[in-house]
């Protein structure tokens, strides 16, 4: 059998979500907890288009842009990789990764946030994702 060489991965979650839904300026790592059955549908349909590998629905999953989402990283991320995990469940061979975007805040000195934070900030996600 030949192996393969090429990965494709999955599309855009945030418009998708919006499609179904999520309100302009919404939280789209929120739908991880409140709205999973369409998360899940969403990489579904990614995995059925012949994604081998979705994105978790994290890419502003960190405590400065979670901070008034009434959830903690922990609760989102983790709740975010259990809805990719499930939906690669019926498509044998498929892989979860976990997206981390921008914290949206500049690094000192163009901006307040130290390298230290950020870092820290990084690494909660990381963390929650195991």
């Amino acid at each position: 059998m030949k192996q393969k060489t090429i990965q494709i991965l999955d599309g855009a979650m945030g418009t998708r979500l919006q499609a179904l839904g999520l309100p302009l300026g919404g939280i789209p790592e929120v739908w991880n907890i409140t709205e999973a059955e369409k998360v899940t549908g969403v990489h579904r349909s990614y995995l059925a288009a012949g994604s081998d590998v979705v994105y978790t629905n994290t890419f502003g999953a960190n405590r400065y842009k979670m901070a008034a989402s009434g959830y903690s990283v922990s609760e989102l991320v983790g709740a975010a990789v259990a809805n990719a995990k499930a939906a690669c469940k019926d498509y044998p061979g498929t892989k979860v990764a976990l997206d981390i975007g921008p914290i949206g805040k500049m690094l000192a000195p163009l901006g307040d946030l130290q390298f230290e934070e950020a870092y820290d900030m990084f690494a909660e996600q990381i963390e929650a994702a195991k």
